[in-house]
């Protein structure tokens, strides 16, 4: 089990989910290749502070914060910096506390169409990937050396409707 290095703090200890999701796309939107991605530039962009994680037994190390939204939701950031098998990365996700689906109230300032649009407007392809049934697992976004990759899901799980942002991540 990976555990934190240091401590985390934060400019703004009170991050919404609509903040962080803002933060999130302005850090995207400044990359014009993976180049420009770094541990150094993206705490100043998100605002908050990214800790070391050592993943033991092993030469390998990523960065990490997280934050709870309310008392069911949170969300977590995750740095990789580039090795022998990864890309430099990033991604931002939200979860339920409990494991479960639960509505995504709280998370879904981070709406999926501002995102989907605010992506297509900056040169972003776009391309929904779809499961063995035909149903709807995620889109990819394609720019240059970059693919991103967003899974939507439902204000209420299981239901037709509006969609939210449940992670938003860089590709291999």
């Amino acid at each position: 089990m990976a555990t934190p290095e240091s401590t985390s703090t934060t400019s703004n200890a009170n991050l919404t989910a609509d903040e962080i999701g803002k933060r999130f796309l302005k850090l995207i939107e400044q990359l014009d290749s993976r180049n420009d991605l770094s541990v150094d530039g993206t705490p100043s962009v998100l605002g908050v502070t990214l800790n070391q994680v050592k993943v033991p037994n092993e030469n390998l190390a990523y960065y990490a914060y997280g934050q709870k939204l309310d008392s069911e939701w949170s969300f977590s950031i995750q740095y990789n910096p580039a090795s022998q098998g990864l890309k430099e990365g990033i991604g931002l996700s939200f979860s339920h506390s409990e494991g479960g689906d639960g509505t995504v109230q709280a998370t879904c300032p981070v709406n999926f169409d501002s995102y989907h649009n605010a992506l297509k407007e900056i040169g972003y392809r776009d391309v929904p990937i779809h499961g063995e049934i035909g149903e709807l697992r995620s889109w990819r976004y394609y720019k240059g050396d970059i693919t991103l990759s967003i899974i939507p899901q439902n204000v209420v799980a299981g239901n037709p409707g509006r969609l939210c942002v449940k992670s938003i991540s860089t590709l291999n």
